[in-house]
């Protein structure tokens, strides 16, 4: 999950420079200078997040290709909507990675071009961000999360309001033709937010824009918003640890690790135990809290039975039905390292009733 979480937090700081850099470059197109810097250190400043896109651009590119949650595919990285997984929305993310390349590219060549077809392939520079912005609302799987989807139309309207300006201080068109260019560009804002609602921010979505039956079954980026892992059973390797410490007359024992695979996640159990002369440890109750990777929806419940190396669970989520689970352990409990297998949605292997108080 570590691959998945720096894929989205690069994306996203990544849309945050290439805007900064974008309304740089725009405003000293536009004539303006911060009085006290000299010209040198803000062109030294608009290459440099040039040069920082590249690399979070790396970075982005790279942890998405490594990450086994969706089948991108290395070839999509390089072709623009070849990729399985939602091709419209990541091939313009291609798309963009094209057009900064050939920037990149043509910037390290530059003394070998005529300034006329280095400055025209410099503006695709201008093409490459709204093709980015598209991308990241569509493809995104945090674009429903309030504070990332404000995030987004907040980086349309600061270049919406840089254009603005730059638009305003040119002599060239007409003063006619200059506001209605205005007008346009600060519709754009309002006409993201209202695509957006129909599309991105409904539910469903993540399968509208393409995103495979086996990506939303495995509980990959549709899981983030809850839509397909409790729905469809899986079976996941649950790595982790069991401790133990005391409490009242008894014991508790605590499992908790990670699932890999599946829906991913955190799973934590807590059972309350009794420990018999001879050795013995007889569990009289348990509860369980299973939090999926990448979504919001946490689901809490019961231990409903206990027998050697396995654990019958009963969950539930919010606003959702029961279901059932089970965790086998393989080795003694407590240790330091555990693992074993998680049954989401179905009860395969136990013979256990629905009674607690089971020897373990």
């Amino acid at each position: 999950m570590t691959l998945w979480y720096l894929a989205r937090g690069s994306g996203l700081v990544l849309l945050a420079v290439l805007t900064a850099n974008l309304v740089l470059g725009i405003a000293i197109q536009g004539g303006w200078h911060p009085g006290t810097w000299p010209r040198f250190a803000v062109q030294a400043m608009h290459r440099n997040l040039a040069l920082l896109a590249v690399v979070l651009l790396a970075i982005h590119v790279v942890t998405i290709e490594l990450d086994p949650f969706v089948p991108v595919g290395w070839w999509a990285a390089l072709v623009p909507f070849v990729s399985p997984y939602r091709p419209l929305w990541l091939g313009l993310g291609t798309l963009s990675l094209d057009l900064m390349g050939a920037v990149v590219v043509t910037s390290l060549l530059r003394a070998h071009l005529r300034p006329r077809w280095w400055r025209v392939i410099h503006w695709l520079t201008y093409l490459s961000w709204p093709v980015a912005v598209l991308h990241s609302l569509g493809t995104g799987t945090d674009t429903r999360l309030t504070w990332v989807f404000g995030f987004e139309v907040g980086c349309v309207g600061l270049v919406a309001a840089t254009v603005i300006f730059r638009v305003a201080r040119a002599t060239r068109p007409r003063a006619g033709v200059r506001g209605l260019l205005m007008v346009a560009v600060a519709a754009t804002p309002m006409a993201v937010l209202a695509w957006s609602t129909a599309g991105p921010l409904q539910s469903g979505w993540a399968r509208r824009a393409g995103s495979p039956t086996t990506a939303l079954a495995s509980g990959g980026p549709a899981a983030a918003r809850g839509q397909a892992s409790a729905q469809v059973p899986f079976t996941a390797r649950f790595l982790g640890s069991a401790t133990s410490s005391p409490s009242g007359q008894g014991e508790t024992i605590t499992i908790s690790g990670r699932v890999q695979g599946g829906a991913g996640g955190q799973l934590l159990v807590s059972l309350a135990a009794s420990r018999l002369p001879d050795g013995t440890v007889t569990v009289d109750r348990g509860t369980v809290t299973y939090r999926p990777a990448l979504g919001s929806q946490v689901y809490k419940g019961a231990v409903v039975s206990v027998v050697p190396g396995s654990l019958v669970l009963r969950l539930a989520r919010g606003g959702g039905g029961a279901v059932p689970a089970e965790l086998t352990i393989q080795g003694p409990v407590p240790a330091t390292s555990v693992s074993g297998l998680l049954y989401f949605g179905a009860v395969p292997a136990s013979q256990g009733g629905e009674d607690g108080g089971q020897d373990s």
